[in-house]
């Protein structure tokens, strides 16, 4: 799964859920400015933050494992 895929990902959890980004940085334990980064992609996200991702069922397990293999 590529960056672009993933925060693609993310961004369709936002509005399926309807949620902010402030909202769903707290939801995930992050800071708010490290979502925002990576949505401008100004940063990219990393493995510790993917497994986040994937526990929240933001990115699907099987797309995560794929990533994490060709990393």
């Amino acid at each position: 799964m590529t960056e672009k895929q993933v925060l693609a990902k993310i961004e369709e959890y936002m509005r399926k859920h309807n949620l902010r980004q402030y909202e769903l940085a707290k939801k995930l334990n992050i800071p708010e400015s490290t979502l925002n980064r990576w949505l401008k992609e100004k940063t990219n996200i990393s493995n510790s933050y993917l497994t986040i991702l994937k526990k929240e069922g933001i990115i699907p397990i099987r797309d995560f494992l794929k990533r994490t293999l060709n990393s």
